[in-house]
């Protein structure tokens, strides 16, 4: 997979995750937000 091609996967993965946890409130965001850094941090390291 290219870098884009991950890109995207991890960005999807995000998404979903959002979805799943349907934060409610700034707080909420946060915690999800700093979820899908890790996703977005483990993509780029694969790369």
């Amino acid at each position: 997979m290219n870098c884009h091609g991950l890109k995207m996967h991890a960005e999807a993965s995000s998404t979903e995750l959002t979805k799943i946890e349907n934060p409610q409130g700034l707080d909420e965001n946060k915690k999800v937000a700093k979820s899908e850094g890790g996703i977005a941090g483990n993509a780029h390291k694969e790369i």
